[in-house]
């Protein structure tokens, strides 16, 4: 069964999702690097519009959380935990922009906030969902 009434919460998410990764893509003629949070940028927004690959999108979201939890952490704490600050700093940073990048950590607080508490949007991916029945 598909929904054919897009929640307004999609589509807020989407639009959003769709202008962070053309501002990611712009930041991308300046410094390459940027290219690639401006595509996983776009992947979520796709996947958000159709309502599909509700896994997908909730774990790029989670990843990114952690890995700019991380990177805040190490950086303040580093040296008092004697760790290897620029190693695990680096590492954290490069996880953070593969999974989207500050923008995507701006962003992923309403949406996991939606997906937790709200009903319009787990209801669309459910809705969108494939099928365990074996119907075509």
């Amino acid at each position: 069964m598909t929904l054919t009434n897009r929640p307004s919460l999609a589509r807020l998410f989407a639009a959003l999702l769709l202008l962070s990764s053309l501002f990611m893509a712009l930041l991308g003629m300046s410094a390459s690097a940027y290219f690639v949070p401006a595509a996983c940028l776009l992947l979520q927004a796709v996947l958000v519009w159709r309502g599909k690959g509700l896994t997908l999108f909730k774990r790029i979201i989670e990843l990114n959380q952690i890995t700019g939890i991380v990177l805040i952490l190490v950086l303040w704490l580093g040296d008092a935990l004697h760790l290897p600050k620029l190693d695990i700093s680096g590492a954290m940073l490069l996880g953070n922009l593969l999974t989207g990048g500050p923008l995507m950590s701006v962003l992923a607080v309403p949406i996991l906030g939606a997906l937790l508490f709200g009903k319009g949007l787990p209801r669309w991916f459910a809705a969108n969902a494939p099928s365990r029945s074996g119907e075509a």
